[in-house]
């Protein structure tokens, strides 16, 4: 099947209809509806139904399938090009990782900032979302590895390269109303009826430990990213609780507590597509990384 043909078929899908795709691309609406029946000969399948006299496409489950699999085929040949062409220009090319947002600004300071000053050539792409989001984004090739602190989707089609746990921290105002920093370190107990904010990444692992030891926080916020969880701490408005590494103390207005209690960990992974060949500078990237730990 000619790639033009997917590329042509995502369009008139993101137009809503063959006409509005014909304006768009610049070809006859008729060549275009030759095409839908070309494909549809070729699958052996209805793709597409015409509403309203034409002037208004709507998939079919296949088309749907289709849709998806033919935006992986666009961008994997788009990766093709750009990779050939950094070949071509010397060591260069695209880094393209999926990371947790709690961990994005640890893992770009701790690797990715020292492989960038030794290959200037080297650009980099790099795609926040939930673990969900990760996999679909490494299972279409949109990136070629994964940072994560929680369990892949489809996790049987992922091979982990490295794991480390990491523990859960507390972060809160130096001058709190909800607790004192006259301990080294503090347990689950003390956070009973506080008002809590998590993390998403780590919220269901915690609730999960609370339950189990009938303690009960007040949950004021569940955020997407551990920066705005840390933000409510920062305002003294709860007690942030986050994945945290050794290295990430308090600041000039947070004090940092680990929680003591050892069912309060995440599990940190380097993880790749099981049987997918990496491209040059995602392999020069692991060998840096082996490096560095």
């Amino acid at each position: 099947m000619d790639i033009e043909y997917y590329r042509n078929f995502i369009a008139i899908v993101e137009a809503g209809s063959i006409l509005g795709a014909s304006k768009k691309l610049a070809i006859a609406q008729p060549a275009l509806s030759n095409q839908i029946k070309v494909m549809q000969r070729y699958f052996d399948t209805q793709l597409i139904i015409a509403k309203r006299g034409g002037h208004r496409i709507e998939l079919t489950d296949a088309g749907r399938v289709l849709l998806k699999q033919a935006k992986a085929i666009v961008e994997n040949e788009q990766n093709a090009i750009k990779e050939i062409a950094d070949c071509n220009s010397g060591f260069s090319g695209t880094l393209r990782i999926s990371l947790s947002p709690s961990m994005s600004i640890w893992f770009i300071r701790r690797y990715l900032t020292g492989f960038a000053k030794k290959y200037p050539k080297v650009n980099f792409e790099l795609h926040e979302g939930t673990p969900a989001v990760q996999a679909e984004q490494m299972l279409s090739g949109k990136t070629e590895f994964c940072v994560a602190n929680a369990p892949l989707e489809q996790s049987f089609r992922f091979e982990t390269i490295y794991s480390r746990k990491e523990r859960l921290v507390a972060f809160f105002h130096k001058n709190s109303l909800f607790l004192h920093d006259n301990k080294p370190n503090m347990l689950l107990d003390d956070l009973d009826g506080r008002p809590v904010c998590l993390s998403q990444g780590c919220a269901n692992l915690f609730l999960a430990v609370c339950a189990d030891s009938h303690i009960r926080p007040q949950i004021l916020s569940i955020n997407t990213t551990k920066l705005s969880a840390m933000a409510w701490a920062r305002e003294d408005a709860g007690i942030s609780i986050v994945p945290a590494e050794l290295e990430e103390g308090g600041t000039n207005d947070l004090v940092r507590k680990i929680i003591m209690d050892e069912r309060l960990y995440l599990d940190k992974t380097l993880s790749i597509v099981k049987g997918r060949p990496l491209s040059n500078v995602a392999e020069t990237f692991l060998s840096h990384f082996h490096e560095e730990i």
